[in-house]
């Protein structure tokens, strides 16, 4: 297709987070280890995780006994599989989009390690600025260039809801340690995020607080679900019923070390006029903690 369009060669390149990635011929692997081409820091990556081919114009992916898989497009992939321009590759809870460019004889002396990413209007998830529509969702509306890496940051943060995602798979598991590690990662994204002026929209929020339930449940662990409360009082955000309904399910003493913490999550809304009509009702559930004792 490439030859037809006057074009030499074809260039892959990765996009992982902010980053544009060019993938030499021969293998790119991915993993934790620092030995990879690609090092990924999280808990769910395996130390040697993926393996990238380029070969002959063509790209391929295979997983090399990954403990969490790998998948592409969200289908796990058992055998090796080849990658198509705009393809999502899921490692532990990092995707990386895979991008193949055109190349001109003189270009093909030219090296360029970055490049551009847009946001979809659709869902806010950053792609690369020369792909014609969203991967994610198949969108051809793109957010005004101010609204991107340029200027104000997109509300949905997307890197904190795959961690939410693979907090998720890891309870599913059981793997608490992985649970911790996870908890971890997100508390210094959010703090970090909030130190930079940014937004944290409710809804991996809701996971994180999910996580730090299941984990004290568990493992009688108090101090993620005292962070995600005061998380709550500093964002006077009044949490999901869930969550109230899983401090409920605590023992009584349980929930007393806890009603100080309750309170002030109760204290921080009242002052802000209290909670909208569709948080009522979780919030009526955090009073009734709040008179613990």
């Amino acid at each position: 297709m490439y030859a037809q369009l006057g074009f030499d060669a074809v260039r892959f390149r990765l996009r992982f987070l902010l980053q544009e990635i060019d993938l030499m011929p021969g293998a790119t692997t991915i993993g934790r280890s620092a030995s990879c081409q690609i090092t990924i820091d999280d808990p769910l990556v395996s130390r040697e995780h993926a393996r990238i081919n380029v070969e002959g114009g063509r790209a391929f992916v295979e997983d090399l006994g990954s403990r969490n898989g790998v998948a592409v497009n969200g289908k796990l992939v058992e055998d090796r599989v080849e990658l198509a321009d705009g393809d999502r590759v899921r490692v532990g809870s990092q995707e990386l989009v895979l991008c193949s460019v055109g190349v001109t004889a003189t270009e093909k002396t030219q090296r360029r390690t970055t490049g551009f990413m847009c946001h979809c209007a659709g869902c806010g998830i950053p792609y690369p600025a020369e792909s014609p529509v969203c991967p994610a969702c198949g969108s051809t509306e793109r957010q005004p260039q101010e609204d991107t890496l340029a200027g104000a940051r997109s509300d949905r943060d997307w890197s904190l809801e795959l961690a939410t995602e693979a907090m998720t798979r890891a309870l599913d598991k059981r793997s608490w340690e992985d649970v911790e590690r996870l908890l971890l990662r997100a508390r210094l994204h959010i703090e970090q995020r909030l130190a930079d002026g940014g937004r944290v929209d409710r809804r991996p929020l809701q996971g994180v607080a999910d996580a730090a339930v299941a984990l004290a449940s568990a493992t009688g662990e108090l101090a993620w679900v005292r962070w995600s409360l005061g998380l709550y009082a500093t964002l006077a955000q009044t949490p999901p019923s869930r969550l109230a309904e899983g401090l409920s399910g605590f023992p009584p003493a349980v929930r007393d070390t806890l009603a100080p913490a309750v309170r002030h999550v109760v204290e921080t809304i009242t002052e802000r006029g209290g909670p909208s009509p569709e948080d009522r009702a979780s919030y009526e559930q955090l009073v009734v903690l709040a008179r613990e004792r």
